[in-house]
């Protein structure tokens, strides 16, 4: 048994070799292994060892400068390499130890493997079939401990990011790829070094012209794949990059090297190493994984690649779709009409969703494990419970009486609210909720377009993973693994980051769509299969087992990466994305077929400024509250409904200072007149001009009518302003009289009469501090004055 070659180094290829070390590298170890300088070779399982002597080769050309000064005066490297699989390998070099990459003497044993398998002694190192089975027994068990104790999973960055910046990944490279790359771009390499060569790369890579000169020098598949990468984000794995490359069916196997190879020598894509791919390991080992490709900013930026679509024909269409135009800033009308109807509602012990969603806000959502049980099969799954700040029964019913609108959106506005702070439990302990004072002028006001960019950012950063679990109104079942006591053994922060993650992703590509033009969602479902199948689930493909999953039927999980499962899974969701929240934010309008499928969207002027935040859109400058008449309905003598909307902003303003906010009726705002509102507001010194002026207009433009509800409330407000006073009680003062404005004037000349005045009431009366008013008789009495005294007890009497 332990002179059986194992499976995985029957399966290596010159290939593989090239992926894991680059192609100086491979090419520098093949000539090495091609003139005999592997050494004592040896293989245990799957690790081989050796020496690569130095001494006697002879190489032409410039490889030899692509080796570091320090190894240039060695000439015996000891050098192991252990293939763990297909994707994951361990290497040690005295020439570089810490270097993620296979070193030219490793790929020199790897090559000598290839050609002289039996030249390797074999030596025994792994354990017996029966300890080796009972040492992954005892390790399972302690795995199944450790989750039952604390949260299975670690959240972990998904994305990969490249390591270090472009000027040292150039460096990294062989002379002899610099002054190919170098002769793309029209430099001159004679004389120049390795870092000057880097240098002059890095600085004609900034220049947007030269790279898109040398992309035009590219075949059609190179810049596919080129193009394809840069959309999906333009950093990627080995294996990732492999299966874009065979979705996208951009040629054939053997030729996806030479692809890559091209792409290489322009500097468009450049051997990177990543981190964030793969769990945290222990010991220094490295993987495939840490190892990928990635494409510098600097092309992505001059390349400007966008998303290819496929045209909708809204007109020659033989389903005859529906279309539903999306209005600017319609959900922030919507926000203020539930923010109206919120206000004042009484909390009850269910609606505790408000409390756990600020408790997620201030970060301590992944403090425990859910402990909710729920029932599970004897495959140790457990169906996903509904996000912790789902909103209680009790308040959607409510919802759903002053509103009608679906679920779904009253979900997405009562967690932006919320998340934003607009609605809040009232701070004196009493369970209801409040309204900020300026909601209104915060979703309606001038500065609407910076809230409603404030808000979908937040959206996008802290939204639950309700999106992720409204999957199953579609027949979508969501699992998870599960404790022996059936409780889920995941974390609920855990799903809210891979739904963010997935919204994100589709964002992210929809901000790279032309606009103003109907885009068939079959087409672009397909296209996002292709350029990223796993968006919905990326973080469960680190694991042998995911830790959760989707599936039609019970037992049987969907498979992402066959299309056939991503259309039943996340092609649905993708569809219910654009349809609902992008629709509702104003990003795109809808097309659906006669049984509610979405045949196409259309990105609208809205998504210009609100994925890429980088223009203003052209609003409507409508101050004057005269044009906005039509948006106001009296019902009775005291009763007003506002349509919520930002060109009845100046109405809604008025009625905000004037009137008492009373909740949402017909789906308008609903506000009373009342005498205690109006008295406040003229109290803060507003007047009641506006007000009068807009019942005006209105009364010019139905006609004057006396029995009417509108001339009863003229008539009532002109009553209540006629009528308004002030009136202000003063207590434990004195009051000050003078027989003229002479003697006033020589009291304040000749006493501190001046430090002790509380009112002036009149040029001869003053009311004065108690206390001060005694230090002024006693001034007056010094100067020889007796002024007339009169005292009152706390009856008022004398």
């Amino acid at each position: 048994m332990q002179n059986v070659v194992p499976g995985i180094l029957q399966r290596l290829r010159a290939a593989d070799i090239i992926r894991m070390a680059g192609l100086t590298a491979a090419s520098l170890g093949q000539e090495y292994s091609r003139q005999g300088a592997v050494r004592q070779p040896e293989r245990t399982g799957t690790r081989l060892s050796g020496v690569i002597d130095t001494s006697h080769i002879s190489i032409a050309g410039n490889q030899e400068e692509d080796e570091d000064e320090e190894s240039e005066r060695r000439h015996t490297f000891a050098v192991a390499v252990d293939i763990k699989s297909s994707t994951s390998w361990e290497s040690t070099c005295s020439c570089n130890p810490a270097s993620t990459l296979l070193c030219s003497h490793a790929a020199a044993l790897l090559y000598y493997w290839l050609a002289h398998p039996t030249a390797f002694t074999t030596t025994p190192d792994t354990p017996s079939p029966g300890e080796a089975t009972k040492q992954s027994s005892q390790e399972e068990q302690k795995s199944i401990k450790a989750a039952q104790a604390t949260s299975p999973i670690k959240v972990m960055q998904s994305d990969p990011v490249p390591v270090g910046d472009l000027l040292t990944m150039l460096g990294q490279m062989g002379l002899s790829d610099l002054r190919a790359i170098a002769r793309e771009y029209d430099i001159i390499p004679n004389g120049l070094s390795r870092q000057h060569l880097a240098v002059n790369i890095q600085e004609a890579l900034q220049q947007p012209e030269a790279v898109r000169r040398v992309a035009t020098t590219l075949e059609k598949a190179q810049r596919q794949l080129l193009a394809a990468l840069i959309l999906a984000g333009g950093v990627m794995s080995d294996d990732d990059l492999r299966g874009l490359y065979e979705r996208f069916s951009l040629g054939q196997p053997n030729q996806y090297q030479h692809i890559l190879m091209a792409l290489q020598s322009r500097a468009l894509l450049v051997r990177a190493s990543l981190s964030g791919i793969t769990p945290q390991r222990v010991g220094g080992s490295s993987s495939l994984l840490d190892v990928g490709w990635y494409v510098p900013l600097e092309v992505r930026t001059a390349l400007r690649v966008m998303v290819p679509v496929t045209r909708f024909q809204i007109e020659s269409s033989e389903e005859k779709p529906e279309v539903q135009a999306s209005t600017p800033f319609h959900l922030l009308a919507d926000l203020l009409l539930v923010a109206h109807a919120l206000a004042g509602y009484q909390l009850e012990q269910q609606d505790e969703w408000l409390e756990r969603l600020e408790r997620k806000e201030a970060g301590r959502a992944n403090e425990t494990t859910p402990s909710l049980r729920m029932p599970s099969n004897s495959d140790g799954s457990a169906p996903i419970p509904p996000p912790a700040d789902t909103p209680s029964p009790a308040m959607m019913t409510f919802l759903q009486s002053s509103l009608q609108r679906s679920p779904a959106f009253l979900r997405l506005a009562l967690h932006l609210l919320a998340m934003a702070g607009i609605v809040h439990q009232d701070d004196s302990g009493i369970p209801y909720l409040r309204v900020l004072p300026d909601a209104t002028r915060l979703l309606l006001g001038p500065h609407c377009q910076e809230t409603a960019r404030d808000l979908f950012e937040l959206w996008l950063t802290r939204s639950s993973y309700d999106a992720l679990f409204e999957l199953q109104e579609e027949g979508v079942r969501l699992r998870c693994r599960a404790t022996s006591l059936n409780i889920p053994l995941i974390r609920q922060g855990d799903l809210d980051i891979e739904n963010r993650e997935a919204l994100q992703l589709v964002v992210e590509l929809l901000a790279q769509a032309p606009t103003h033009q109907w885009i068939s969602l079959p087409a672009f479902a397909r296209f996002f299969y292709r350029l990223n199948p796993l968006f919905l689930q990326k973080r469960q493909r680190h694991f042998s087992l995911p830790h959760w999953w989707l599936e039609l039927e019970e037992g049987r999980p969907l498979r992402p990466l066959n299309l056939s499962d991503w259309s039943r899974a996340e092609a649905l969701y993708l569809s219910r994305l654009l349809r609902g929240p992008l629709h509702w934010w104003g990003v795109c309008d809808i097309a659906n077929a006669a049984d509610g499928r979405l045949l196409a969207f259309r990105l609208t002027p809205a998504a210009s400024w609100l994925l890429h935040n980088n223009a203003e859109m052209e609003q409507e400058e409508a101050q004057n509250y005269q044009d906005h008449t039509p948006s106001l309905e009296i019902v009775d003598s005291e009763e007003v409904l506002v349509t919520s909307s930002t060109h009845a902003w100046p109405t809604i303003d008025v009625m905000d200072q004037f009137a008492e906010a009373a909740g949402v009726l017909q789906g308008r705002l609903r506000y009373r007149l009342t005498p205690k509102a109006l008295g406040e507001a003229l109290s803060q010194g507003r007047t009641a001009t506006h007000l009068l002026d807009l019942l005006h207009q209105l009364t010019a433009e139905q006609g004057e009518e006396n029995d009417t509800p509108l001339s009863q409330m003229l008539a009532h407000l002109e009553r209540w302003i006629a009528s308004y006073g002030r009136v202000r009680l003063y207590t434990g003062v004195t009051l000050l009289e003078t027989a003229d404005t002479l003697v006033m004037r020589e009291v304040l000349a000749t006493t501190t009469l001046q430090d002790h005045i509380v009112q002036s009431i009149h040029p001869t009366l003053l009311i004065l501090k108690q206390a001060g008013a005694e230090h002024v008789i006693d001034d007056l009495k010094r100067r020889g004055q007796s002024p007339l005294l009169h005292y009152k007890d706390s009856y008022g009497t004398e």
